[in-house]
């Protein structure tokens, strides 16, 4: 691991213009990239993250004519963005593409995936990562650092080594070993503590005294990622917008744990309206494990209050029982929905999702298509209604519990047999 350069994080500023203000109560707190969320609300007994503010209607203009010049990926948002990345390979947008079979499947036909496997660590965290990375870089910080039960730590050893800087991971015990191994491999620093609040205190304690970066949430009560990685999110509804033909669908469906990706495009939405470039926002929905967020709409309450665990799940990604503020908002203000999603309904959109499209989701990121699977049953949503759903991460990643499975194959010498297990395949799939 790094050696610790002490540093005044309240001395490490933004780029000039752009403030952080709390989603909540709109009180503006220091400049620093940190996770603390809005001190004021925290005091109150109801944690909120803090945002972005930029300089609007210059801000606004410049993203305005942007969008008509010859700039390509992220660089084309860069107004509303903290940093542009310049790596292309960071910058580059996701593909977004129809899914009729799957749709058919579910009854809704104008159905679309947005792809976000296809970045350096496959999954949607790699758009933080790089946004994150680039503001580290504009401050002079060199040492990231995570606590992550995968994606976001696999993002940020990409990210980091790709940039060449430091990248230091905090694993809870019990971590998957296939997503320690895959992070590992980029050859970032790895330690393991002893539970999930632990790995929380030991970042927070590194963001303080040694200035390192912020590149996960690390509060308790979690508030969500620091504003300004959290902003490498919106150019997913960016993106969706244009790809769209420059319009708004009328749902997005992402999985949800912490909300930084849900809450950043009903933020980049709702910019676009702000704008005049979009007409309404799309309802914000997903699902989610445990039910923290599910109860608290129900409360129509503001705090989200941890549920209790009372099962395992596959989808380790989104496992935390206590979602935030930032998600609910995000929720409530488009108008959405969310699912508590169980371990059968993960397992049956998977194999869903593949049988259709060709698509492996992430058993974390099938909790979206599990959302929308079951909202689609209970009649929320009619059967025109235009959805993306949002395809957070590859499906190789939940993969390690098969791995000491012997194939279940059957053995075939010569091609006659084989043609015959061919045809009972294709029997059995219709």
């Amino acid at each position: 691991c790094p050696d610790p350069v002490a540093t005044n994080i309240r001395d490490v500023v933004s780029g000039p213009g752009v403030r952080l203000v709390c989603i909540r109560c709109g009180t503006e707190s220091d400049p620093a990239p940190h996770g603390r969320g809005c001190d004021r609300c925290r005091a109150a007994g109801v944690p909120a993250n803090l945002r972005t503010d930029y300089e609007m209607p210059s801000a606004g203009e410049r993203f305005v004519a942007d969008l008509a010049g010859p700039l390509r990926g992220t660089a084309r948002y860069r107004a509303l963005l903290p940093a542009a990345p310049d790596d292309d390979a960071a910058a580059a947008p996701s593909p977004m593409f129809a899914a009729p079979r799957l749709g058919a499947a579910i009854g809704l036909p104008r159905l679309w995936i947005k792809d976000e496997s296809r970045g350096l660590s496959w999954s949607f965290k790699d758009r933080a990562a790089a946004m994150a990375v680039q503001h580290a870089r504009t401050l002079g910080t060199e040492v990231l650092v995570t606590a992550s039960t995968g994606n976001a730590a696999a993002a940020t050893a990409a990210h980091a080594r790709r940039a060449e800087l430091q990248a230091v991971v905090v694993f809870a015990r019990g971590v998957d070993p296939l997503m320690a191994a895959f992070v590992a491999g980029y050859g970032a620093c790895v330690a393991v503590a002893e539970s999930k609040r632990d790995r929380w205190r030991l970042v927070g304690e590194a963001v303080r005294r040694y200035g390192w970066y912020p590149m996960s949430n690390y509060s308790d009560p979690p508030v969500g990622n620091n504003p300004y990685a959290l902003d490498g999110y919106k150019p997913i509804a960016y993106e969706m917008w244009e790809q769209l033909g420059r319009r708004t669908p009328d749902a997005v469906y992402f999985p949800i744990c912490y909300g930084d990706a849900i809450a950043a495009s009903r933020r980049a939405f709702a910019e676009l309206v702000e704008l005049g470039l979009a007409d309404r926002m799309p309802a914000h929905c997903g699902g989610e494990i445990y039910g923290s967020l599910t109860a608290a709409l129900a409360a129509g309450t503001d705090t989200v209050a941890a549920a209790v665990v009372d099962h395992p799940t596959s989808a380790t990604s989104i496992s935390s029982p206590q979602s935030t503020f930032q998600a609910l908002q995000a929720v409530r203000d488009s108008s959405g929905a969310v699912h508590t999603v169980g371990e059968d309904e993960i397992a049956d959109s998977v194999a869903l999702a593949a049988r259709c499209e060709g698509v492996l989701l992430e058993n974390a990121a099938a909790a979206g298509l599990a959302a929308l699977r079951a909202h689609r049953a209970r009649g929320l949503l009619p059967a025109d209604t235009e959805v993306v759903l949002v395809a957070s991460s590859t499906g190789l990643k939940s993969l390690g519990g098969r791995l000491d499975r012997p194939l279940d194959a059957p053995e075939v010498d010569d091609v006659s047999a084989l043609q015959a297990l061919t045809r009972e395949q294709e029997e059995h799939r219709r």
